[in-house]
């Protein structure tokens, strides 16, 4: 009987053990199912959309809108604005000032000419009156020369004549008075004194006359046409630093109109284009609208800040860092284009598209958006474009590197398994009463493709029990 009960209690244990190993395996491919097979058969996701931020292109001024291009794009004039209706009043001031100022720089300088004309008048009529004094002065100093010579030669003779009487006189032989004789030959001698000093006046004379000094009051006229000549220079020294002034002044004066000219007619029309980098997205402005200065007239995207939007689950993301590369393709491109990841934002409930041209898609538990530029710093013209078709949906591939990755994820089933096999023989051991046989070998999983869905047939998960030497006491059920 108890033989019988022994029998039966290690059958029931064994039909135990291998349910609980069946439970095992069910655990064992629920995980493989639920962590490695996801990142191994969805390593892409179509869930993606290029995408670029919006810059809005508003108007400069205020006024009507009379042009608007629906198909402008980078270098292309968008819109033309005017108003006529801007305030010219400090343009007309500055006109005004300066039409005044310019009269009277022509005043000063009609002033200047007629100084200029009196001044050369005088100056001629001077130089007529000092060429008639030269003259007569030069014909004065000839006559006083002439007779001085005149002069020198008479008093020679009366000098030898008086000298002969007065000898004779000493003599005895002639009757004389010896003074008489001889104050005559100083007499002769200062007719020649008289005579030279009169020559030399006359030189001296001829001499200023010549150097436009005039000395005496027979030459006053003269004097008083040279002080007028001075006083006119000096008038006309006055009026042309004057006209000097007003020159500095108008030439300040057409630098603020010219600035006010143009200030004026950047508000009177103006020309809106898009930059080279941008592409028109959506106009807003209309024909005939009236806008003020700052209004959105139409937004463009900027295609140097293009990127990819995709959305990626977080399992799915594990194998994404930043700057890890993917490929983007869509449909109607001509091949896959490379890029890189740039950020990566998680799930939120607060709006992170706003400032873009497309909505992001919807994002559900445990997803993540991937920010996505081109791979290249300087992108050619082509991958520009591709990614600045804004809306476009595109799929996202991630690299092949699931291998290291899947290797990473059965290491730690693995492990897991290890565990949990040694918690499940502490049970069994508690139950029965009695050590139970296990394999000293660890829980073997083999690292091979798991694309058949299935794990292989050697793969060991857990110990098998002997029941031959389950040794089961009668109470121990």
């Amino acid at each position: 009987m108890t033989s019988n009960t022994t029998k039966a209690i290690s059958k029931d244990h064994t039909t135990s053990v291998r349910i609980l190993s069946l439970g095992v395996l069910g655990i064992v491919g629920s995980t493989f199912m639920t962590t490695i097979a996801p990142p191994v058969f969805s390593s892409s996701t179509t869930r993606a959309v290029t995408n670029a931020p919006v810059i809005p292109i508003t108007s400069p001024i205020g006024g009507r809108v009379v042009t608007v291009n629906g198909n402008a794009d980078g270098g292309l004039q968008l819109a033309t604005i005017e108003n006529d209706r801007v305030d010219r009043s400090t343009l007309i001031g500055l006109t005004i000032e300066l039409t005044t100022l310019q009269n009277d720089l022509s005043l000063k300088q009609s002033i200047l000419e007629d100084y200029i004309r009196r001044i050369a008048d005088l100056e001629q009529d001077l130089n007529r009156q000092q060429a008639a004094i030269v003259i007569k002065s030069d014909n004065d100093l000839r006559n006083a020369e002439t007779h001085l010579e005149i002069v020198s030669l008479s008093s020679a003779n009366e000098k030898n004549a008086a000298a002969r009487k007065l000898g004779l006189v000493e003599k005895g032989v002639l009757a004389g008075n010896r003074d008489d004789l001889a104050n005559t030959l100083k007499l002769e001698d200062t007719k020649i004194v008289a005579a030279r000093l009169r020559v030399e006046m006359l030189s001296a004379d001829l001499g200023n006359a010549r150097s436009g000094v005039f000395v005496g009051g027979d030459q006053q006229s003269l004097q008083d046409l040279q002080r007028e000549i001075r006083n006119v220079k000096a008038d006309r020294s006055q009026v042309a630093i004057q006209a000097a002034t007003i020159k500095v002044r108008i030439d300040q004066l057409k630098a603020l109109m010219d600035m006010e000219e143009e200030r004026v007619a950047k508000l009177v029309r103006a020309d809106v284009a898009i930059s080279g980098q941008a592409k028109l997205f959506k106009t807003v402005a209309q024909v005939g609208k009236q806008v003020s200065g700052g209004d959105t007239l139409a937004e463009s995207v900027s295609c140097a800040d293009a990127f990819v939007v995709a959305i990626f689950s977080e399992r799915q993301a594990q194998s994404l860092s930043i700057g890890s590369p993917v490929a983007v393709e869509a449909d109607g491109w001509d091949g896959p284009v490379a890029g890189r990841i740039e950020r990566l934002v998680p799930r939120t409930t607060d709006r992170v598209d706003l400032d873009y041209a497309v909505p992001f898609p919807p994002t559900e538990r445990r997803e993540l958006y991937a920010f996505i530029a081109p791979d290249t710093v300087h992108p050619d013209q082509a991958t520009t474009d591709k990614f600045c078709s804004v809306g476009t949906w595109v799929t996202v591939s991630m690299p092949k590197t699931w291998v290291i990755w899947t290797r990473r994820q059965l290491d730690t089933t693995s492990s897991a398994l290890a565990t949990y096999a040694g918690h499940l023989q502490q049970q069994l051991e508690g139950l029965a009463g009695a050590p139970v046989a296990v394999s000293t070998t660890p829980p073997a999983v083999a690292r091979t493709s798991p694309r058949s869905g299935r794990l292989p047939a050697g793969t060991t998960l857990a110990a098998a029990a002997t029941p031959d030497i389950i040794k089961i006491s009668d109470n121990a059920l």
